[in-house]
């Protein structure tokens, strides 16, 4: 177990190794300037990389989504991350200024391999960075998010809007938004940019709700569930009833399972469904939230047959990196 400590910006976190395969969690304490960010924006990867650089630092894939329940009526948030290289890590943040949150970050976005954590003393990368840009989670009143690839997505270009790179979106909602509504207000607040591809999100609550947000021709457009399941792929919802695109097929096998089921299922079946769509060769991890006891259990690909647990408040780590 590491701690990388950063006196002068009073930031502190605490890295674990969970798993040879590998998988970390992380657990990030102190102010990580993201208030800043939000007022500031970025117009394009340059000024967000600068931006991190300031602030924080001293020197394409697609997916599967969808939301059911549990026979104890549970709200059950389920997400495959699929996508060339990953190094997963457990992030959990704490700060006075967002809502307490648990999510899965790819730490590969952000310079890892898995080397860096042996070499974190002499290189800590873009690891202060990780509480930025979380790929799905889960926050303290059960509201959840996770991103997909949309390549149709054209994103709002409005004059009087700050622009945020569009992996940070989760950030924020995980951060400020309690229920779908609330996530949807917030994305209306802001331009986005992408880096490789646009993305749209699929957002649900502890209430039950769920809803895909999306851009559709310069415009958000928002698909709400209508019935206790809803599902999510790579191809735009909104305008399509044909439902055709990219990973229509996932988007068929997880939709039908769901529907023969009348959206119910438990967390074990959840997995496998999830793992039975992955895209061959880019699956990195198949995560359950369970919005209502607020919990999270994950599977990577080289280990399915292993199946991590966690709660939203159970870590304990130690060791100091400084830097």
């Amino acid at each position: 177990m590491k701690r990388i400590q950063d006196s002068q910006r009073n930031i502190s976190v605490e890295i674990e190794k969970i798993s040879n395969r590998p998988f970390y969690s992380m657990r990030y304490y102190g102010n990580d300037c993201f208030n800043e960010y939000l007022l500031r924006g970025a117009n394009s990867l340059e000024e967000y990389c600068s931006f991190i650089d300031t602030a924080l630092i001293h020197n394409n894939f697609g997916c599967s989504a969808f939301v059911a329940q549990n026979t104890n009526g549970d709200i059950l948030f389920a997400r495959n991350m699929d996508c060339e290289y990953a190094v997963p890590m457990l992030l959990r943040l704490n700060q006075d200024s967002s809502y307490s949150f648990l999510s899965l970050v790819n730490m590969a976005f952000l310079d890892w391999d898995e080397s860096t954590s042996d070499s974190l003393e002499k290189d800590s990368k873009l690891t202060l960075a990780a509480a930025y840009s979380p790929s799905d989670g889960i926050n303290e009143y059960g509201f959840a998010v996770a991103v997909l690839t949309n390549a149709a997505a054209i994103y709002p270009e409005e004059n009087d809007k700050i622009k945020l790179f569009d992996m940070t979106l989760p950030r924020l909602l995980l951060s400020k938004a309690r229920s779908v509504e609330e996530a949807i207000n917030y994305t209306e607040k802001y331009n986005l940019f992408y880096d490789v591809a646009p993305l749209h999100y699929i957002v649900a609550d502890a209430s039950g709700k769920s809803a895909v947000i999306e851009f559709v021709n310069g415009k958000m457009a928002v698909t709400k569930s209508e019935n206790k399941y809803f599902a999510v792929t790579n191809f735009t919802l909104y305008g399509n009833p044909a439902k055709t695109g990219f990973g229509k097929e996932r988007y068929e096998n997880i939709q039908n399972t769901l529907e023969k089921r009348g959206g119910i299922i438990s967390e074990e079946d959840a997995l496998d469904l999830l793992k039975n769509n992955v895209i061959p060769g880019d699956g990195q991890w198949s995560a359950v939230y369970n919005l209502t006891k607020k919990t999270l259990s994950v599977a990577f690909s080289e280990e399915y047959e292993h199946v991590y647990r966690f709660k939203m408040y159970d870590f304990d780590m130690k060791d100091t990196v400084y830097i």
